[in-house]
């Protein structure tokens, strides 16, 4: 096989993790048999691959000369020029302008003909738009590896947003589209992309890889010798590119608030850090910046334990790999953990704020039997991505087999089941996901979602719906309880926060607490009936929220008429737009079905296409006079789904789920069970916690917040007797949306109790 790679010129020397990533892949490709090409900014050569030996090849002197032609010649200020049209920054213009240079685009044709290419892949999405149309010509396959979410790294790191971050994103997702095969190196990326339209069967997990060789032996190296320390100081280890924003938060965080914490704790504990561009303004007596390092196993290997605690960013932490690799123990963010599968606190130990952090570090230093056996643990997982089997992966792909797969579910099962890593030619191993004490009581399966707090920030509402009753006796959450706990969600591991009501934007503070939760690496997300918004215009636009769901009931008169108010339509569609057009925020549309509005579920649906957001839709809940009981409503709520399915894959992939919910109309409820308590949980404005946003059932409530603390009742044995309930018990209170459906995906099972389960319980 001929493999094409379409990148960045800056991959030598190999000091930051992209360059680490392509160039390792292409070597291990290339040991498997394969041809593996690299074709960059760089007019006069591109480089081969054979065996792992890289060696360069110049340009025909017809190919190079052609790149001189007057309109090739200046394609680069075109591409520029148009870059900066976008809105990309001017720093990123490098990753971006091939896709609008005329002469990068020659050279790719060149090589794909010339070398008798079998598959383009491009790295970074600005490379991908080429690959795809030259691979569409020449009838062979295109590929885009995407590293992040680009978007949201040029949103979160970068702070892109408006028109600029509306463009970036538009663009692409029509690289996604365009190519055959989209690589992921996450699943939490994967979802990302998927939300934004992306067929989820076209996007394959395979994350990044480690030299596995290179941390078997690594040379000895004295660190506390050779930076003059105490020789019994305990070496905590962190390595990045510095100048990359969530690796200097990384570095603030260590000097800041890590290594006061351990001063009196653990008085000789001292950060080593690694990497280009040192942030020397947090500098500190127990810090020391090393710059870039020639042998990073042997420095890792001379650490006592290692730190990532890396806020933001997407993909899958390298770093985390190469700790493992030399079997490390290692204390991590959640955030910097994200893409890989593992235990908490076999594998890795994983704690989200200063505290807990700090006490984690405290007690691994304190335990070198934890250390080692962790490390031991870290090492056996690691095995599973050493780069010989990406490459494997990857090959297989384009081989037509694994497509849609996910290699970290694949490492993990194999690792609970003893195994060791598989060879080459072994069948995708069962996906099973870490098992934690609080799913004893669960078949094995895949988390639904990133662990979710459904905040019910407060009680109020501008307008008066038919089907709700928060609107009266207006209350909200205080400031100080909502920080609070929020620290207090990071801490059990939660990563996405939605705020809902009442409506949210009445909260005074709503957008003190979403800078907040995005500081504390939270994914937010606001429902909000979106009437307020234009009230609320430059605190949402600055506040970083992620994105924003809003409800639509019908069309105008239907809307209004149950949303209690005239103009309500008016003013959550041109909120839409506005938002959509002018602030690039991820919008979606949340429907209620009722047996006034369901003829209109379709037209909704398309406005909703037209307007560029997402659509969502269930059955009304707790409303029996709105319920679909008629024959005439239940023949339009089954048009609807089959209508809203021909265009949305994932609708058609649960009609068996919609059908259920006309069952639910017709008052076969039935006691139900979902994953509250376990990947979602909700908290009201008075602090009650429940396993969902459904404030007022009887006998929801286990636990109040501001009593007891989240982290407490999380693993309290009131609430774990809660879940086993759902499980074995299902709950009765009378509602019928996502989480039941998320029940079956997850676990496999039906989300009714059926006669006999709950007798047996």
């Amino acid at each position: 096989m001929r493999v094409v790679l379409v990148t960045r010129g800056d991959l030598f020397p190999t000091n930051h993790g992209a360059a680490a990533r392509i160039v390792s892949f292409a070597e291990h490709l290339s040991l498997r048999g394969d041809d593996v090409l690299l074709v960059s900014e760089d007019r006069d050569v591109y480089l081969r691959w054979r065996g792992g030996v890289m060696s360069r090849v110049p340009y025909s002197p017809r190919a190079r000369a052609a790149q001189e032609w007057p309109v090739l010649r200046s394609g680069a200020r075109l591409a520029e020029r148009l870059c900066a049209r976008v809105g990309y920054p001017a720093e990123e213009h490098f990753l971006y302008a091939a896709q609008f240079d005329p002469a990068f685009w020659g050279r790719v044709a060149w090589v794909a003909r010339a070398e008798r290419a079998d598959v383009l892949q491009a790295e970074f999405p600005g490379y991908a738009l080429p690959c795809a149309v030259i691979a569409r010509a020449l009838g062979i396959r295109s590929s885009l590896v995407q590293h992040n979410v680009e978007w949201q790294r040029l949103q979160e790191v970068v702070g892109l947003s408006g028109g600029p971050l509306l463009r970036a994103r538009e663009l692409e997702r029509l690289a996604c589209l365009a190519v055959d095969d989209v690589i992921t190196v996450s699943a939490d990326d994967r979802a990302r992309l998927v939300l934004a339209g992306i067929p989820a069967e076209k996007i394959t997990v395979i994350p990044h890889g480690v030299r596995l060789a290179e941390y078997r032996r690594p040379r000895p190296l004295d660190l506390r010798w050779s930076l003059g320390l105490d020789p019994d100081a305990e070496l905590l280890f962190f390595h990045g590119t510095l100048h990359y924003w969530p690796n200097t938060l990384a570095v603030r965080f260590i000097a800041e608030e890590l290594l006061p914490r351990l001063a009196r704790l653990r008085p000789k504990a001292h950060a080593v850090i690694a990497g280009l561009s040192p942030p020397r303004a947090y500098e500190h007596p127990k810090l020391t910046f090393l710059g870039p390092v020639a042998d990073l196993p042997a420095t890792i290997h001379a650490a006592d334990l290692c730190l990532c605690p890396v806020p933001s960013g997407g993909g899958t932490r390298m770093k985390l790999l190469e700790y493992f690799a030399a079997g490390k123990a290692t204390v991590s963010f959640t955030k910097g953990a994200e893409g890989l599968r593992y235990t908490p606190g076999v594998e890795l130990s994983i704690a989200d704020a200063a505290e807990p952090f700090a006490a984690e570090v405290v007690r691994l230093l304190g335990d070198p039997a934890a250390r080692a056996a962790m490390g031991a643990q870290a090492r056996r997982l690691v095995g599973f991505y050493d780069w010989s089997q990406i490459a494997a992966r990857t090959e297989a792909l384009y081989a037509g087999q694994g497509r849609g797969a996910d290699l970290n579910d694949e490492a993990l099962a194999a690792l609970r089941r003893g195994d060791t890593p598989p060879p080459p030619t072994e069948a995708p191993l069962a996906s099973r996901a870490a098992v934690d004490p609080i799913e004893a009581h669960l078949p094995p399966r895949e988390p639904s979602k990133p662990l979710t707090l459904l905040l019910l920030i407060n009680r109020g509402c501008n307008l008066r719906c038919a089907f709700c009753d928060l609107w009266d006796r207006g209350q909200n959450m205080p400031l100080a309880q909502v920080l609070k706990l929020l620290d207090e969600a990071v801490a059990i591991g939660t990563r996405t926060l939605v705020i809902t009501g009442g409506e949210p934007f009445l909260h005074p503070q709503l957008f003190d607490v979403v800078r907040a939760a995005k500081a504390r690496g939270l994914s937010v997300n606001i429902t909000t009936n979106g009437t307020l918004v234009d009230r609320r215009w430059a605190d949402l636009t600055q506040s970083g929220v992620d994105s924003l769901s809003m409800s639509l009931d019908g069309l105008e008169s239907t809307h209004d008429q149950l949303r209690g108010k005239v103009g309500a339509f008016q003013q959550t569609v041109a909120a839409l737009r506005r938002v959509k057009t002018e602030a690039g925020i991820t919008t979606s549309v949340y429907f209620t079905v009722t047996n006034q509005n369901v003829h209109e579920l379709s037209p909704v649906f398309e406005l909703s296409r037209q307007l560029g957001a997402g659509f969502d839709f269930w059955p009304v809940n707790d409303a029996p006079k709105l319920t679909l009981t008629e024959a005439e409503h239940i023949a339009q709520y089954r048009a609807a789904v089959a209508h809203i399915g021909a265009a949305a894959p994932d609708v058609a992939a649960r009609r068996r789920y919609y059908d259920e919910g006309l069952n639910y109309h017709a008052g076969e409820r039935g006691p139900v069970r979902c994953l509250g308590l376990i990947d979602q949980y909700g908290v009201t404005f008075e602090g009650a916690l429940l396993p969902c946003c459904v404030w007022g059932g009887d006998g929801l409530a286990v636990g109040n917040v501001f009593e007891t603390p989240l982290s407490t009742l999380w693993r309290s044995p009131e609430v774990q007797a809660r879940r086993e309930s759902l499980f074995h018990e299902g709950c009765g209170v009378g509602c019928f949306n996502h989480s039941l459906y998320e029940f079956t995906r997850s676990t496999g099972l039906g989300f009714k109790v059926t006669p006999a389960e709950a007798e047996r319980a």
